[in-house]
């Protein structure tokens, strides 16, 4: 019995640790998102007036698109993951694992963004799709396993949260699938505004379920 509070304290330093690190891979994958925005090379007159000013910042618009897209996928990425590691009481080489590759594929990100914001060709936009739905495909592989009760690696999760955040991120998902249908039929341009769509759609569903389920709006 003088073990079990050792025990439990060492537990609890463990799970600290898997979040804070997961929390600074999100972190830098945000950072590095706006470093790849690089800052354009004005000439300057004889009175050290910028030239060109209007010109760079319309090249930049498709960066910054791709920023704004990336930044809020990977936050609310993010925002997913803090509240399943708050149902978390336990771990296993399995979590472990899946955990990594869902890390992977944040840490991705920043790369594929830039990829797809300086190219608007179909095959970026093809690789930014992908990497966003592995992605939420693997969020929801660990929230199903997080959740699953025999696995014993959390605490009981409401049905209503579970269900709201799977369809949370298949949301994300299919917009994603949609839009580079989208960007091959239609272009670029109108593929990134089908992307605003997640938006809309993200706003219906979290409505639905806190009213039909009372879920805590810090859910």
């Amino acid at each position: 019995m003088t073990h079990e509070p050792l025990h439990e304290e060492r537990l609890k330093f463990q799970l600290d640790r898997i979040a804070l690190f997961s929390d600074a891979v999100f972190a830098i994958a945000i950072t590095l998102l706006v470093i790849e925005i690089k800052v354009p090379a004005l000439p300057h007159d004889k009175e050290g007036f910028t030239m060109g000013f209007g010109h760079a910042m319309s090249e930049m618009i498709p960066e910054f698109i791709g920023f704004f897209i990336s930044f809020i996928v990977v936050g609310n990425y993010w925002r997913v993951h803090h509240t399943m590691f708050g149902f978390v009481t336990d771990y296993n080489r399995k979590l472990l694992s899946i955990n990594g590759w869902f890390l992977f594929t944040i840490v991705c990100m920043p790369f594929t963004t830039a990829f797809m914001s300086r190219y608007i060709y179909f095959q970026p936009y093809l690789i930014y799709c992908i990497n966003v739905m592995a992605t939420g495909l693997i969020q929801v592989w660990l929230w199903t396993y997080i959740a699953n009760k025999k696995n014993k690696v959390s605490s009981e999760i409401p049905r209503p949260l579970y269900r709201y955040k799977i369809v949370s991120s298949l949301v994300v998902v299919g917009c994603f699938f949609v839009s580079f249908i989208v960007h091959r039929l239609l272009g670029s341009f109108a593929a990134r505004i089908f992307l605003l769509s997640i938006f809309i759609i993200e706003t219906f569903v979290t409505r639905h379920y806190r009213k039909k389920y009372q879920l805590s709006k810090k859910y």
